[in-house]
């Protein structure tokens, strides 16, 4: 009797999922189909958004330390990005940049040895992304 009810669940659960598979993929073609609506979520908020979610997610998961890892990780991400390059200037992607650098760095820093690596990765972390950060602009694009 056991031996039955667990192939039902199994048989239940497939369906399920089979059944989200082509409701999801009704979904995903019915939008390709409409217009681009512009977002109410703007450009700046979005990526303050993204890094705040970021640093949600690292707290989660370590801690203050992983908090700044998570933070400075999706802020180098934010404004590297294509949408970035378009809505921020470029003293501000670049202040961006090394300033997640620095949280990435810190944070890391901090998971190997405490305060003072903590210190030593800022540095390094603020360095590396401001150095990155100035040779991105001189690349010649094919």
């Amino acid at each position: 009797m056991k031996e039955g009810v667990g192939v039902m669940k199994r048989l239940l659960v497939l369906v399920l999922v089979l059944s989200l598979l082509v409701l999801g993929g009704t979904l995903v073609s019915a939008q390709g189909q409409t217009r681009r609506h512009k977002s109410k979520f703007g450009r700046k908020a979005r990526t303050a958004a993204m890094i705040a979610g970021g640093a949600g997610v690292g707290a989660l998961v370590g801690g203050k330390k992983g908090a700044a890892i998570g933070a400075g990780g999706t802020g180098l991400y934010a404004f590297n990005r294509r949408a970035a390059r378009r809505h921020f200037k470029g003293r501000t992607r670049t202040a961006g940049t090394v300033l997640s650098g620095t949280a990435l760095g810190a944070g890391v820093g901090g998971v190997a040895g405490g305060k003072r690596a903590a210190a030593v990765g800022a540095a390094a972390g603020a360095g590396g992304s401001y150095l990155y950060s100035r040779n991105r602009r001189h690349r010649s694009r094919y």
